[in-house]
C-alpha cells in the first residue's frame, strides 16, 4: 500500500477568496486550514519569467470580521522570498541543500503566457498561496482575537480575503538568485501588480487526462514543512516521493496544455479576483 504524503499545492495551491464568492470555490472553517487541492495557473510576462518576484516582510495579519473577514496585512521595509522566521528559514536550507533550487526558474511552463509554480518553490514565491507564518517582531496594536498566525496570498482560512497584498519585481534574475532568506531593500519603482492568476481543482485534471494515478497518491501542496518532516524520517523514501511528484506535476502539465490548445481552460479554471 503506498504510503501517501499529505502537503498542500500552488501553486500547487489553495483556495482564495475574493469579493464574490466563486460557485467551484471550495469551502472552509476556522482554524489550521486543509484546502482541497487546486493548482495556480499564472498569466506570464517575460519579466516575470525572468525577474524574481517578492513580497513585502509580514510582520503582522489582522482579520476584521466586520468586513466580509477582510485581512489587512502590516509590512516590515524590506522584502523577502520568505519571512524571516526561525522555521522559514530551515526550510530555506532544505530547499537549498536537498531540493536544490538555488539557480533554477520557479516556473513550469505550459505555453508561451501560461506557467505554474515547480512544488518545490512553493514556500518562496509570493504565487504559490503557501501558508506563510508573520514575523511579530513588532506587532502593531490589535484585539487577540483578531491576529493571525499566518496567512496565505491564495487562501483564507479565515473565510476571508487579503485586503493590502504587495508585490515587487527585483532587477535580479532567478538564475542570479544565491540565498532564498536574502532581503532586499524596498524600492517604490519595483512595485508591481498581481499578474491574472486563474485556479483548477486537481480532480478535474485528471478527469480531462483520464489519469490512471490519483494526485491521493502525492497529494500535491504547498507547505514544505510535511515535505521536510518526511526527509527527516527517512530520507531515502523522501527521494523517492520527490520523484513521484515530480512526474505527476510533469502529468497535469501536460495535461493543461493540451486544456489550452483545445480552448478548454476557460471553462474549467476560474478566478478569485475580478
Amino acid at each position: 500500500m503506498k504510503t501517501k504524503i499529505y502537503f498542500l499545492i500552488v501553486c500547487l495551491s489553495a483556495l482564495l477568496l475574493s469579493c464574490e464568492k466563486n460557485t467551484n470555490a471550495p469551502s472552509t472553517g476556522g482554524g489550521d486550514y486543509v484546502p482541497d487541492a487546486q493548482l495556480a495557473i499564472i498569466k506570464t510576462t517575460p519579466e516575470l519569467l525572468e525577474q524574481i518576484f517578492v513580497s513585502p516582510i509580514v510582520d503582522s495579519a489582522v482579520v476584521d470580521y466586520s468586513q466580509t473577514n477582510l485581512i489587512t496585512l502590516y509590512y516590515g521595509d524590506r522584502l523577502v522570498l520568505c519571512n524571516p522566521t526561525q522555521q522559514d528559514s530551515i526550510l530555506a536550507n532544505f530547499a537549498r541543500l536537498e531540493l536544490k533550487i538555488i539557480g533554477t526558474n520557479p516556473y513550469v511552463m505550459l505555453d508561451n503566457e501560461h506557467a505554474i509554480i515547480d512544488w518545490k518553490w512553493a514556500n518562496f514565491h509570493p504565487l504559490s498561496g503557501a501558508y506563510r507564518r508573520t514575523v511579530y517582531s513588532s506587532p502593531k496594536i490589535y484585539d487577540n482575537n483578531m491576529a493571525l498566525s499566518g496567512y496565505s496570498t491564495n487562501f483564507s482560512y479565515m473565510n476571508g480575503r487579503l485586503a493590502n497584498d504587495e508585490y515587487f519585481l527585483l532587477d535580479t534574475q532567478w538564475q542570479n538568485l544565491t540565498d532564498l532568506t536574502v532581503q532586499w531593500t524596498l524600492a517604490e519603482e519595483q512595485r508591481t501588480e498581481m499578474p491574472e492568476v486563474r485556479y483548477i481543482n486537481l480532480k478535474d485534471i485528471e478527469e480531462y487526462g483520464d489519469y490512471k494515478e490519483s494526485y491521493k497518491d502525492y497529494f500535491f501542496g504547498n507547505d514544505l514543512n510535511s515535505v521536510y518532516q518526511t526527509y527527516l524520517r527517512d530520507p531515502e523514501k523522501f527521494k523517492e516521493y520527490s520523484e513521484g511528484i515530480d512526474r505527476v506535476q510533469a502529468s497535469y502539465a501536460e495535461t493543461l496544455k493540451q486544456m489550452l490548445k483545445n480552448n478548454d481552460m476557460e471553462k474549467l479554471t476560474f478566478s478569485y479576483r475580478q
